[in-house]
């Protein structure tokens, strides 16, 4: 069997590292970062580091022949979901979505909001918020709620991209996934009384976010995950193994 494996996240590696215990398998790994990529290096047969468009994946899928696509790409990477699950459905092979685990978190002070926009403008009644929702979308947020009132956490590979859009006092580099203490702390130690994340389910650290944050005092606005209507989809990495070992 040829699986194309969609990745870029740990969950991403955690099925990888469990595909190639099946046996006689080809595992071609996509993700859009160079750093995502190393990501797979250690059991993929071959590795694609760039953001593929529709047509690109299908001729990836045909020039490899690929049997099974395997999407555990981010649960906000909305248009790379749909794109492989047209293009799968328009050759004909299988499409199989692994969803991480999480459920809303029911409090006074946490808000579920549709998208950046509405939670920056919620954000801006705040004194100070703290950004922990990734690079991609927080020009967005400090464009509504203005760069002095915002500190952002980020990876370190996306400092010089936020320091475009915040003072260097403002950006704090980190590499995740970080406990409720952890959390709690940075938010105390910034005076920020409001805080900005994703619904990015268990794996993502989104219980620490959310209950470090309260436990600073802070209010919690998250931005809540896209849901698409999937063909197959699991949100147990076992379970994904065992249903591909069914299919070989």
């Amino acid at each position: 069997m040829r699986i194309l494996l969609m990745g870029g996240t740990k969950d991403s590696v955690e099925i990888g590292k469990k595909l190639i215990n099946l046996g006689d398998l080809f595992i071609l790994y996509t993700s859009t970062t160079d750093y995502g990529g190393k990501l797979g290096e250690e059991f993929a047969n071959k590795v694609i580091t760039k953001p593929l468009d529709k047509d690109e994946l299908k001729e990836v899928i045909k020039k490899h022949n690929i049997d099974v696509l395997i999407d555990a790409t981010h649960p906000f990477a909305v248009n790379a979901s749909k794109n492989a699950m047209e293009v799968c459905k328009e050759l004909n092979i299988k499409y199989v979505r692994f969803e991480r685990k999480g459920e809303k978190i029911t409090h006074p002070n946490v808000v579920y909001v549709k998208d950046f926009v509405e939670a920056a403008k919620l954000a801006k009644k705040s004194n100070k918020v703290f950004h922990m929702a990734g690079i991609k979308n927080l020009k967005t947020v400090v464009d509504i709620v203005g760069k002095d009132k915002v500190v952002a956490r980020v990876l370190p590979i996306s400092v010089n991209e936020a320091l475009k859009i915040l003072p260097q006092k403002n950006v704090v580099a980190m590499y995740g996934t970080f406990s409720k203490e952890l959390n709690k702390y940075l938010i105390k130690d910034y005076r920020c009384d409001a805080m900005i994340t994703k619904e990015s389910g268990e794996s993502g650290g989104f219980e620490e976010k959310v209950y470090g944050a309260l436990e600073a005092g802070a209010k919690v606005i998250v931005v809540e995950k896209p849901n698409l209507n999937y063909p197959i989809y699991f949100n147990d990495v076992d379970e994904l193994i065992n249903y591909i070992r069914n299919s070989l």
